[in-house]
């Protein structure tokens, strides 16, 4: 009996320590995760994104002390996740990840003593329409469409008007900010961006697949261009590529092309699109062409829209006179994506008129014959 007792009081002791234990471990925060430099938080490297674009570990990226004449780096470089980001940030914060950020990473720099300091940020976003929507943001909402465009990245802008203070440029889905805060004269950045823009693993294309995706027959070239913001300002709507569609029926049509990283993430938009229609339009009907899903509706801010989710990009056709001229162009977007030959970045799902009824396929609303 007494053995029994004793067996049982250490059994109890045994497991008591063993939730101390774990509940210290929970609630003591990682040194590393609570390391502050520059307004920052370093944390923890994560180089899965879940598959979607990322820098991994930065050193090849961020310039160290000696790669660029009079510039010395101080600290470390700083992980931010979004959740983090946002909690510093806020509404700054809030835009980048609306714009689709995945991560920032930054470092501070010494440029020519003197109190002379520099900061450079790289957002990863998930597509490079994402990056270039980030870019344009800056470019006419930040510098007021006042900067000064210089030969760097997929495109590249220097705040004249502040003596060159700011330089913002893009490539592939990373978006590069450069900030210098110290007195005049101002140290010119451009040869801290030349070293970031040739260490960035992305290829060298002039803007993002939907540029060209959108360039088709019915639209007006001169007109394509990406969105200055979210796409009707619709928080759930990233930046578009955008063109003037007289092909729909009326000067007034205006077709819509957002990519995003998968067919998944698209067709979450497509939900989000679908679902906030549901709450607010006039009208909504979702249909079959051929082997296609679409949504027409009467949008409360747009008029008639027509949609659908097409491998990873989100066609909309917004105020076509007849629906059936809004499928003449969808039709014809989704040509050119089949014809660009990189799959349109799918993965295993999404919509795939090419292969038939061979590969099981992630819509909208459950598989196909659902």
């Amino acid at each position: 009996m007494q053995r029994k007792i004793l067996l049982s009081f250490l059994t109890i002791l045994f497991f008591s320590g063993l939730a101390f234990s774990l509940a210290a471990f929970v609630a003591a925060p990682s040194a590393h995760a609570a390391m502050q430099f520059g307004g920052g938080i370093e944390e923890e490297d994560d180089d899965d994104q879940g598959g979607k674009p990322s820098l991994g570990r930065a050193g090849k990226f961020f310039p160290e002390t000696g790669d660029v004449d009079d510039l010395v780096k101080l600290g470390k470089t700083l992980t931010y996740k979004n959740r983090k980001f946002q909690e510093l940030y806020g509404a700054a914060g809030n835009r980048y990840i609306q714009f689709g950020m995945v991560s920032m990473m930054s470092s501070d720099y010494e440029y020519g003593g003197d109190g002379r300091r520099v900061s450079l940020e790289i957002a990863t976003m998930t597509t490079p329409t994402a990056a270039a929507g980030l870019f344009h943001h800056h470019r006419g909402t930040v510098l007021r469409s006042q900067g000064e465009s210089v030969d760097v990245g997929a495109e590249g802008v220097l705040d004249v008007p502040r003596g060159g203070r700011n330089l913002y440029f893009y490539r592939g889905p990373y978006f590069v900010k450069i900030v210098y805060s110290g007195k005049a004269p101002v140290p010119s950045l451009m040869d801290i961006a030349a070293f970031v823009d040739a260490g960035l693993p992305s290829g060298r294309d002039a803007k993002p697949a939907g540029f060209e995706y959108i360039d088709i027959e019915g639209v007006n070239r001169d007109t394509i261009s990406l969105t200055p913001g979210l796409t009707f300002n619709a928080s759930f709507l990233p930046p578009s590529v955008w063109a003037s569609a007289p092909g729909g029926g009326s000067t007034a049509t205006d077709l819509f092309l957002i990519t995003r990283y998968s067919h998944r993430e698209t067709a979450e938009l497509y939900k989000d699109y679908h679902t906030y229609l549901n709450l607010h339009a006039e009208y909504i009907e979702e249909y079959r062409h051929g082997d296609l899903k679409l949504t027409k509706a009467v949008d409360p801010n747009q008029g008639r829209v027509l949609f659908t989710a097409y491998k990873n990009a989100l066609i909309i056709v917004a105020r076509p006179d007849g629906y059936e001229k809004g499928e003449v162009l969808i039709d014809r977007v989704i040509e050119k994506i089949d014809g660009a030959g990189d799959g349109g970045g799918r993965d295993d799902g999404g919509q795939d008129r090419n292969e038939g009824r061979r590969r099981r396929r992630i819509w909208p609303f459950g598989r196909r014959g659902e």
